[in-house]
């Protein structure tokens, strides 16, 4: 857990960018090297950032501890005036099921879920494809990594953007009921789960994005920030601030 009790001013909360990708993660752009991430995120006065790579099926244990391991040493060298946590983008795929090792998980500052790449061959799907069907199938995944205690966030959550089936990418979300959401919210408290406010995941959804706010803000849950940058453009969070403020606020 990054922070110690929860915050709900998305001014202190946007001084962390705890969702970037460097050009490892194949969808990055090429211009995501390590160095001029950290260059960016110092210009934009970013306190903290986090780089969380994506650990899916085409990643070894080693291939991403190495990964990892280099970004240190890389970091060593450049000695950036900012907080940045060596983390990953990891993946449950189902309920009760993760790609990632032990090992890959003691080699991370933060650990971040992703519940919902449904888009991806391996990752598992309901047999109800309705959207109600997607949404209970969504929820038990997340409330299974919740309850491992391996999440220290959770990744654009429950979102539906990721389902191909949906040309109403919303429909998903409108599906769970605020009592499902405050549940999982209240369990998230218990085991120390942040969820993400997640810039594309706010802009594209931005009805669930609100009850999300609204619903953890009741629950004492906790939030990070991230944009989800896979361009260095992306990289300062006070260029979508207004917006995401105008929607949650």
């Amino acid at each position: 857990m990054l922070l110690k009790e929860p915050v709900y001013d998305l001014d202190i909360l946007s001084q962390s960018n705890l969702h970037i990708h460097t050009d490892f993660s194949g969808c990055a752009k090429t211009e995501m090297t390590f160095e001029d991430i950290v260059k960016t995120a110092v210009a934009a006065g970013l306190s903290a950032i986090a780089i969380t790579d994506h650990f899916n099926d085409n990643i070894t244990d080693r291939d991403f501890i190495d990964h990892i391991n280099r970004l240190r040493q890389e970091a060593l060298a450049l000695k950036p005036n900012i907080k940045i946590l060596f983390s990953g983008e990891l993946s449950a795929y189902a309920s009760g099921k993760t790609l990632e090792s032990e090992e890959v998980r003691a080699a991370l500052d933060y650990r971040l879920y992703s519940c919902n790449h449904f888009h991806l061959s391996f990752w598992g799907q309901p047999e109800d494809k309705s959207p109600r069907g997607y949404a209970l199938y969504a929820l038990d995944i997340v409330d299974g990594i919740i309850e491992t205690g391996f999440a220290d966030c959770i990744a654009h959550p429950l979102i539906g953007r990721f389902v191909k089936a949906f040309e109403d990418r919303c429909v998903l979300t409108a599906a769970i009921s605020d009592n499902e959401l405050g549940e999982l919210m209240e369990k998230s408290v218990e085991f120390c789960t942040a969820w993400e406010i997640n810039v594309g995941a706010i802009l594209g959804d931005p009805v669930f994005g609100r009850r999300l706010w609204n619903i953890g803000k009741e629950t004492g849950a906790y939030f990070n920030y991230g944009t989800d940058a896979h361009r260095l453009e992306n990289i300062d969070t006070k260029k979508f601030l207004p917006e995401i403020k105008k929607i949650l606020m």
